[in-house]
């Protein structure tokens, strides 16, 4: 391999293990950020809610351009979303106490930062496409070190000088992530994957869904996994105070889970050629069941620190393998809506858990919620097992 082809992978690893640095603030930290400035549990579902459903609009429209464009590399879309994000984290640093504005900067950062994840994938099978051996599992590994860094390193900080780091934490990330991208995109030409497929009009990512009955309804059951992933990483903090935990515990659970994922997703490569990316969805959504299930019996901070754990057997397969599932059932010319598709049912699952968990908590309990984030688990298995293809 050429020090060409190992800078390639070098950087794209390097760029998820910044993306989910950021990833780690602005959805595992978004409680212990608004809960200080004043918003209630109900009050931060709602926000999470907006953001969620402001990505998946966002997200068609995308979708549809990346693929169509001739002009423009994804290295250089993602660059100009990372600068918008940077604003937005200028304003919630500024910005203090419980405010609609506060509530509408905190909803535009979440939707920037969600809109990236099909491209920042698509970009690996662009690379590889450019000649450069990728191992995708190794650089998403790079991303769980990163989370698993800074989760840890935020929870300290929160408790030393308050939650104003946070959006201090995500700016670093983020004039990195820019400069990993111009190296990016100097690799990249516009147009390489259209030219595969000449420009056939592949229509929106609802006439995509549609043409795509099974991988519609394998992302359907990915969604209901991903609704207990984004229940458990939204509402982490209030479950782990429901058990007599801190923040800091918060952050040190954050930080285990991503840690346990590491080793799973470095080996994935080896996993993809024994076993199909359909198989490993199915191992994955069995995974998350076992998980769901500890996590609702958990009465101390240890046994959730344990379901934390088991992400090396739930996400840690799930991501990766939807990813490939995704890349080996679309077209070229689909690109980047397949990506899409698996991220904005992930997206409507974080909807969902946002509006549906900070309700629950407030009015049921946190036990309620983690009940629902079982039988969801068992939802998932039932369409994966039947929809995705060996």
């Amino acid at each position: 391999m050429s020090k060409k082809q190992n800078k390639a992978q070098l950087t794209y690893a390097l760029l998820h293990f910044f993306y989910w640095m950021g990833n780690s603030i602005i959805c595992g930290f978004s409680s212990a950020f608004l809960l200080p400035n004043g918003f209630s549990s109900m009050e931060i579902g709602l926000i999470m809610g907006i953001g969620n459903g402001g990505a998946v609009l966002v997200q068609s429209v995308l979708a549809d351009y990346a693929d169509r464009t001739k002009k423009v590399t994804p290295a250089r879309i993602l660059s100009a979303i990372c600068g918008l994000f940077l604003i937005f984290c200028g304003f919630l640093l500024v910005l203090k106490g419980r405010s609609i504005w506060m509530a509408v900067f905190y909803v535009l950062a979440f939707i920037v930062h969600t809109i990236m994840m099909p491209l920042l994938n698509d970009l690996n099978y662009r690379l590889a496409e450019a000649g450069n051996p990728m191992s995708f599992g190794a650089a998403r590994a790079f991303g769980s070190l990163g989370y698993s860094l800074m989760s840890a390193a935020a929870g300290f900080l929160v408790e030393r000088f308050a939650v104003s780091i946070l959006p201090i934490l995500t700016i670093g990330s983020l004039l990195i992530m820019l400069i990993l991208l111009h190296i990016i995109g100097k690799m990249l030409r516009p147009g390489s994957r259209q030219e595969k497929e000449q420009n056939r009009d592949s229509g929106n990512l609802l006439e995509f869904a549609r043409e795509n009955r099974n991988l519609l309804f394998v992302s359907i059951g990915a969604m209901c996994l991903m609704f207990c992933a984004g229940t458990s990483g939204t509402y982490l903090l209030q479950i782990v105070l429901n058990v007599g935990g801190t923040a800091k515990d918060m952050g040190l659970a954050l930080a285990a889970a991503a840690i346990s994922e590491i080793p799973v997703m470095m080996l994935y490569d080896r996993l993809w050629q024994r076993f199909s990316s359909g198989k490993l969805m199915k191992a994955a959504s069995v995974g998350y069941l076992i998980k769901q299930v500890i996590l609702f019996l958990a009465g101390s901070y240890p046994v959730v620190l344990f379901s934390q754990l088991l992400q090396c057997v739930s996400f840690a397969l799930y991501l990766p393998s939807s990813v490939a599932y995704a890349h080996e059932h679309t077209k070229a010319k689909d690109a980047v809506k397949g990506q899409a598709l698996m991220t904005a049912m992930s997206t409507v699952a974080g909807l969902l858990a946002s509006f549906l968990g900070g309700f629950v908590i407030d009015q049921f309990g946190v036990k309620s919620l983690l009940g629902i984030c079982a039988a969801a688990a068992v939802a998932g298995i039932v369409l994966i097992f039947r929809f995705a293809e060996d």
